[in-house]
């Protein structure tokens, strides 16, 4: 049976952790669901929006009176004087009073009302779908927000013992330096490795702290002291099984998208209700007048008028044409918005949508990373006690399972905010947390007259392909390198003299001799080796049981030093060759002089 490709292994990861088992998605914390719930319920940003939208509903109602009859009560008292100039001068002056009762009923009104109804009706439709947009936008925010302070209080955790270990480290050095069994290049390495750690350590609080800031911005309030951290494996339901099937979903139920298109509706009905200028109104009116001492008239008096009254401007100066023009560039700058709407939901929930893919392939990636770093550190903790690791690879390592455990984490908590950003673009993110607000209308209680649209009348998309490598098509494709066989490294051999290190006939190290060794451990760091092996040979002078004897000294002499300077004892065999294997002539004193000598032989590691 073929291997199965790389790109189907990642399907079927994805498959497994995606929307495939959103019946196995896990709860979300209580103490989350409670906070977001809280935030849209109090968050100014959704408070704004949500009076925004009663308001727009006042508005309309406000428009549909125009169908409805206006009465209208005119009372006056007062005193009334009046002259008439003539051949016979008349003057009266009378304390007058005076009321009328009128009822006026549009009839005809070139569809202003209506089209000022149509397209306040749109507006608060706009509003609405803003409204939701904020709520989604703030739901987002939210669970970023806790996730946020949830990550930075294990990433402080994680960097606590990070610290501890590399403190501990530098203590354990600091006491086998001052027992001369360390060398003071490593403990320096050690503090210098303990003060990253302790660098890390700040900034993880210091994120932890600002994130915190944060979090109070947008829920109003500090986060709960002992906030539960979202549990590993945790998915939000609801995600779609392809990025083709996040489009065709999410543009069609998108808030920002949605709430463009109602805004274009709008600006055409206001090009309607401005052309009504252009028209002549007509009413009904009926009129009850009555006065007491009215126009020089002594007495009451009482009028009834009904009447269709025409009113038809013919010139207001251009005012009606340039209101139109006004409207119809409204209605342009509408559909421009309702393009970029459309750009910047289907930039985002494919970004969203692709980050939820890659993390969570990913995860399983860097979950194996973290499991084997952290076995190596064990391994090398071990390794370095036995002297079978130089300090560099324990620090190494216990610096690269801190980062592996980080990049871990970090991945968990963005890979379900990535789901969150998807469903928020989408606009079901409330909905799939059981977040909603508790008076959020539906659209059809905010007066949605139409049927839920498509993406291709309301934003036509091209879903782009989903990020996968064929890693097995990589590795067939590669051209073969030409591999060079590399020896294994031959033993390094040292030769120190005798003379340079000891006193004629004796076995104890003279300072100048120590100086020697140091030096050469000082090459030797770094290196990875298997044993040293440190040979004593002497001249031809004296006995052979002598010689074997001082020779053999002479060596341990030499392990002793290097085990003082942090070379593990074990690390180190002696042998003593006496006068069995010269290197140079007995019979001349400069002969006697080579051959009197220690050999440091160094063995590499496999």
């Amino acid at each position: 049976m073929k291997n199965p490709s790389i790109k189907a292994v990642s399907l079927a990861i994805f498959a497994i952790y995606s929307g495939v088992g959103a019946a196995q998605a896990q709860t979300l914390p209580d103490p989350l669901v409670k906070a977001v719930q809280k935030a849209i319920v109090t968050n100014p940003e959704v408070q704004a929006r949500w009076h925004n939208f009663t308001g727009a509903d006042a508005e309309r109602n406000a428009a549909s009176a125009g169908y409805r009859p206006q009465v209208d009560l005119t009372l006056g008292a007062g005193r009334e004087h009046q002259k008439y100039p003539g051949p016979t001068f008349y003057m009266t002056d009378y304390n007058r009073g005076n009321g009328a009762l009128t009822l006026t009923q549009m009839l005809f009104d070139g569809k202003f009302t209506s089209s000022e109804v149509k397209r306040l009706s749109y507006a608060k439709l706009t509003r609405y779908y803003e409204l939701m947009e904020a709520t989604e936008n703030i739901g987002l925010e939210a669970l970023r927000a806790y996730a946020d302070v949830a990550r930075y209080t294990e990433l402080v955790e994680e960097a606590k013992a990070n610290y501890v270990e590399h403190k501990q480290t530098a203590q354990h050095l600091e006491q086998r330096s001052s027992a001369g069994v360390s060398r003071r290049v490593d403990l320096e390495q050690a503090n210098g490795r303990l003060s990253l750690a302790e660098s890390n350590l700040l900034t993880e609080v210091s994120n932890l702290h600002d994130v915190t800031a944060r979090y109070i911005r947008i829920m109003g309030e500090a986060p709960p002291i002992k906030m539960p951290a979202l549990p590993e494996g945790l998915s939000l339901r609801n995600i779609p099984g392809s990025a083709k099937d996040a489009m065709t979903s999410g543009l069609s139920s998108s808030p920002t998208i949605n709430a463009a298109y109602e805004n274009v509706r709008s600006a055409k009905a206001q090009i309607e209700s401005r052309q009504a200028a252009y028209m002549p109104r007509v009413d009904f009116r009926l009129r009850d007048s009555w006065g007491r001492n009215v126009n020089g008239w002594a007495g009451n008096s009482n009028t009834q008028v009904a009447e269709v009254v025409l009113n038809y401007n013919l010139y207001r100066g251009g005012y009606d044409q340039a209101r139109e023009k006004q409207a119809i560039e409204y209605q342009y700058q509408a559909r421009d918005l309702q393009e970029k709407a459309c750009r910047d939901v289907r930039q985002t929930l494919a970004i969203a949508y692709n980050d939820v893919y890659k993390l969570k392939e990913q995860l399983v990636y860097l979950d194996q990373h973290r499991l084997s770093t952290e076995k190596a550190r064990e391994a090398y903790r071990q390794q370095f006690d036995i002297g079978q690791r130089t300090l560099l690879d324990l620090l190494d390592t216990q610096n690269e399972y801190f980062q592996a455990s980080r990049a871990y984490i970090d991945a968990r908590y963005n890979k379900v905010i990535a789901e969150a950003r998807t469903l928020a673009s989408m606009g079901k993110l409330n909905a799939t947390m059981g977040t909603e607000r508790p008076e959020q209308p539906t659209a059809q209680d905010a007066g949605q007259d139409r049927p839920e649209l498509g993406p291709e009348e309301l934003c036509p998309f091209d879903a782009p392909e989903l990020a996968v490598i064929d890693k097995a098509k990589l590795i067939a494709d590669a051209p073969v390198r030409a591999r060079v066989a590399v020896p294994a490294a031959a033993p390094a051999k040292v030769t120190l003299s005798s003379d340079a290190l000891f006193d004629f006939d004796k076995s104890s190290l003279k300072p100048e001799g120590k100086k020697n060794i140091d030096d050469l451990l000082t090459k030797m760091k770094g290196q990875n080796y298997e044993f040293v092996l440190a040979t004593g040979h002497t001249d031809a002078m004296g006995s052979d049981a002598y010689n074997q004897k001082l020779s053999l000294a002479r060596a341990e002499s030499v392990k002793a030093h290097m085990v003082s300077q942090g070379i593990p004892a074990d690390k180190i065999r002696v042998e003593g060759k006496g006068k069995s294997n010269p290197i140079a002539t007995n019979d001349t004193e400069e002969g006697r002089a080579k051959n009197r000598r220690v050999e440091i032989t160094l063995t590499p590691s496999k």
